[in-house]
């Protein structure tokens, strides 16, 4: 994921600093866990999205944009966090927990076939029809990665909501 490795050659001691809403200016801080074994990827299930899946060969989970006094960080979680958040939110088969936001979002990939897949986010996640209409985004994992980093880890899909 090219913009993960263009944040990370930015970094000065696992620090950047950003500018986020309202003026706010800080230097945040990173960690990356490193990437996931063979073993660890075999316990997924098959229908894990592939752009989830090479993220975990690469990340094997990492806390960005996290303030250094107050923490808050945009948590991407490694595959045992997967597959214990899959089991704590009563995640059905094709939902798949990536991540948690700075005030506990759920942060949920949908597998919609091998080629395609749609981040969920809220504050509960039922996965129901009026949750599609507040919560799934019209973003797959690497595009919201993407838009996470150049927004400077920024809530952006909160923005525009209603």
């Amino acid at each position: 994921m090219i913009a993960v490795q263009a944040l990370k050659e930015r970094l000065m001691n696992n620090r950047l600093e950003v500018q986020l809403e309202e003026g706010y200016v800080n230097q945040l801080t990173f960690s990356f866990n490193g990437p996931a074994t063979a073993t660890e990827l075999e316990r997924l299930p098959k229908e894990t999205p592939a752009e989830v899946r090479s993220w975990l060969i690469e990340q094997n989970g990492a806390k960005l944009f996290e303030d250094p006094e107050y923490g808050g960080a945009i948590e991407l979680f490694s595959i045992d966090e997967i597959l214990e958040h899959r089991q704590l939110w009563d995640c059905s088969a094709q939902f798949f927990p990536v991540g948690a936001g700075r005030d506990g979002e759920w942060m949920v990939c949908e597998y919609i076939n091998e080629t395609e897949n749609r981040m969920w986010i809220g504050e509960f996640l039922s996965f129901d029809e009026e949750d599609a209409r507040l919560n799934r985004l019209p973003f797959n994992f690497s595009d919201w990665l993407d838009y996470v980093i150049v927004a400077q880890g920024a809530s952006f899909w909160n923005w525009f909501r209603v």
